[in-house]
């Protein structure tokens, strides 16, 4: 049987660069660690970017996920919802953080909606910045309202 070495409530982790400026702090409800895995699995988390100023970049929420303590990826399921300062908002089922690339992406057969303004767009295989102001989607359905 599968138990967690840790299962901590009110879970709080910060992420820095290499000069110590915060780069985005992830909080979860309730966290279970499983040090072989190298896994933290993250249960009504959110996770908050920051850019240079250190004020608020994006916002994160999903209802569950996990980090990979190894690279420090994170996977968010479970009405993820993404929201930019530039008034932008993501939303999917299933997205993964890559920090090395230090960008979010889905997978070819996740459906994502990107709302910009007027502007709705739906379709597959996303890749975008933590700002949103970079999005790639294919298989793109767009609607624009006047």
């Amino acid at each position: 049987r599968d138990f967690p070495d840790f299962i901590l409530g009110d879970f709080k982790y910060i992420s820095s660069d290499k000069q110590g400026k915060r780069e985005w702090e992830l909080r979860a409800s309730e966290a279970k660690m499983y040090n072989t895995k190298n896994q933290v699995y993250l249960y009504n988390m959110v996770m908050t970017f920051y850019n240079e100023q250190n004020t608020v970049k994006s916002f994160v929420s999903a209802n569950s996920g996990y980090i990979d303590k190894t690279t420090m990826n994170i996977f968010a399921e479970g009405r993820v919802k993404i929201l930019s300062e530039n008034q932008s908002t993501l939303e999917a089922n299933k997205v993964y953080w890559d920090n090395d690339k230090k960008h979010f992406y889905s997978t070819p057969e996740e459906l994502v909606t990107l709302k910009r303004g007027n502007t709705v767009i739906t379709g597959y295989k996303m890749v975008a910045d933590s700002g949103l102001k970079q999005v790639t989607i294919e298989k793109v359905k767009a609607d624009v309202k006047k």
